[in-house]
């Protein structure tokens, strides 16, 4: 103990070699490299009083403070609670969802939904989502909501082929606009279609699988199959001569990259639709100004005739997918009716509290509203007055009657005597 006094004794000197404790220091500066100390303090309604023997400091006031911590010295990190700024949310799910202090482009994702209801009563609730590819919150929730909305067409193929065209290095500058990347989509469905296609559907990716630089190829599922070598070659020649100036190919000496490819069995289908609509700008960091860019981008087109029948169904683990198809146009996944959706938004957290059903997809069955309870039983004991009693009648009515009686019975006394 001793020598544990003196060693803390020893760290209170100043570089000039005076003692912090000394009485005759009256005032000190407060310093973060030195222990402040002032040897005078002040009561209320009293004067300036000097305690040498209490100096104040600017040390935590318990017995644990640790005058002077050696740099390197590891420290127990501060436990941050992500409920502190939970009322200052507009709608907040804080234990499931990242505060908005943390996402500089926008509010909490997903902490809103909204409540729809069939003709029969059968409720259902939708979370809110950005639908933003870099968004952290929804991209699951995005992607089976993206694989929902075309299956119910794409289902309608089989075989399918799958065409991905990419652009060269050097021409990718020209491609930052999303009108050109619009273009481009609309030129290949063209040409798909003049081609003989039925049915065509195109979608960007943006970057490759780690995001080092823009990496804009385009993925086209159409009603194809195998192709001999002399008419796969023609079709690239007519891709690339549609999309890019031989020019431009001369001069920098590279042309598109196309790769064609067929699927014959619905799991291969079903794989391939899932990669084609996945997200590929999964960091906003990649590029932000391009992130900007793309606001109000619509990715994902259609072309051609979707009127035929399934021609494949879904196997395996896939089938969770049927719950969400009724909901892409607009029924209940129950019933099959159409869905009327409330427009005022209710927090998230409400409907945790009903302990809901996730049919994924952000989509989840809510149970039935409970009738209200019955009116409590009459006792049977009770007899039943007829019509014509007054105690049948209301405490109103029964006031002014007896009122009436009362002025009778005045008036009637006066005529006696008289």
């Amino acid at each position: 103990m001793v020598n544990g006094l003196a060693v803390a004794a020893s760290r209170l000197v100043t570089q000039d070699g005076l003692s912090l404790l000394d009485p005759s220091l009256n005032r000190a500066e407060r310093t973060p490299e030195a222990v402040a100390v002032s040897g005078i303090c002040r009561e209320r309604g009293e004067s300036l009083k000097t305690l040498p023997d209490f100096p104040e400091t600017n040390l935590p006031q318990y017995s644990t403070a640790v005058l002077d911590r050696p740099t390197g010295t590891p420290q127990k990190p501060p436990q941050k609670d992500d409920l502190l700024d939970y009322l200052e949310q507009e709608a907040t799910s804080p234990w499931t969802l990242k505060p908005h202090t943390q996402k500089p482009y926008g509010k909490m994702c997903g902490s809103l939904c909204l409540i729809g209801q069939d003709e029969d009563g059968n409720r259902i609730a939708k979370r809110i989502v950005c639908g933003r590819e870099w968004c952290e919150d929804c991209r699951d929730i995005s992607h089976r909501r993206r694989i929902a909305r075309v299956l119910p067409r794409l289902m309608q193929i089989c075989p399918m082929s799958y065409i991905v065209i990419t652009f060269p290095l050097e021409v990718r500058s020209m491609m930052r606009d999303p009108q050109v990347l619009a273009i481009i989509g609309k030129k290949v469905r063209r040409l798909l279609r003049r081609l003989g296609y039925q049915k065509v559907y195109t979608r960007w990716h943006f970057f490759g699988q780690h995001g080092e630089k823009y990496h804009p190829h385009l993925n086209v599922l159409c009603d194809g199959e195998w192709l001999p070598p002399e008419q796969l070659a023609e079709l690239k020649d007519l891709i690339r001569r549609k999309l890019l100036p031989r020019s431009i190919a001369k001069t920098i000496g590279k042309d598109l990259d196309i790769r064609y490819a067929y699927r014959q069995t619905p799991k291969k289908i079903m794989h391939t639709i899932k990669y084609v609509t996945k997200a590929s700008f999964r960091d906003i960091d990649w590029d932000e100004p391009l992130a900007n860019a793309l606001y109000g981008f619509h990715n994902g087109c259609f072309a051609g005739t979707w009127n035929d029948p399934p021609k494949w169904k879904l196997t395996g683990t896939d089938k969770k997918f049927n719950a969400l198809l009724p909901l892409a146009e607009g029924k209940h996944p129950v019933s099959g009716k159409p869905i009327v959706w409330n427009r005022r938004p209710i927090p998230f957290v409400l409907v945790l509290m009903e302990e809901p059903v996730d049919i994924g997809g952000g989509y989840y069955l809510l149970p039935p509203i409970r009738e209200p309870p019955n009116l409590a039983v009459r006792p049977t004991n009770l007899t039943e007055l007829p019509d014509g009693d007054y105690r049948k009648q209301t405490n109103l009515v029964k006031r002014h009657g007896e009122r009436a009686d009362n002025i009778l019975s005045l008036l009637g006394d006066g005529e006696s005597y008289s």
